[in-house]
């Protein structure tokens, strides 16, 4: 047994409620081993014993009556008493910084920076050069012929080194 699974189930081993035979045997062996466990249960007895040999107090007869006259003022106190003056601040103050916090956020837009918005240009026609096996994209507000293009929107543009 550890010390501290000695400590934890202490109570129930000192109140008796610890019964069977194995275990009881597991608490006298460690405190037979354990100086500390040992002086734990040796002081804890000794305040039981303390608390077991002293005498009972009795209250005297007119304790009784004072103690309800003393709780009957206390509750007369007590339903009088308004919310003190610091909580009604308090919650005062509170509704103000909420109803604040609502305006100021609820009205005020936070500044977001905006492109200019780019003119609307459509999708290029793709342009296939004849001595160069690459594709490539025609700007559509160039035009490379003055006629009609081919109905796939491609172009045949003919290299400046084609040699007219």
């Amino acid at each position: 047994m550890t010390c501290a699974e000695f400590l934890e189930r202490y109570t129930d081993f000192r109140d008796g409620l610890i019964t069977a035979p194995r275990e009881l045997r597991r608490f006298t062996r460690h405190l037979a081993q354990c100086a500390s466990c040992r002086r734990y249960d040796a002081a804890l007895r000794r305040g039981v014993r303390a608390l077991q040999t002293a005498q009972t107090i009795e209250p005297s007869p007119a304790f009784r009556r004072q103690l309800d006259a003393r709780l009957a003022r206390e509750r007369q106190v007590g339903a009088h008493r308004q919310v003190p003056a610091r909580a009604g601040i308090a919650a005062a103050l509170l509704v103000a910084a909420a109803l604040a916090m609502v305006g100021l956020e609820g009205v005020r837009r936070p500044h977001v920076a905006q492109a200019p918005v780019l003119p609307r240009v459509p999708f290029p026609r793709p342009v296939v050069q004849a001595g160069v096996p690459f594709v490539s994209f025609q700007d559509p507000r160039a035009s490379v012929f003055a006629g009609n293009p081919a109905p796939d929107g491609s172009a045949l543009v003919e290299p400046a080194s084609a040699g007219r």
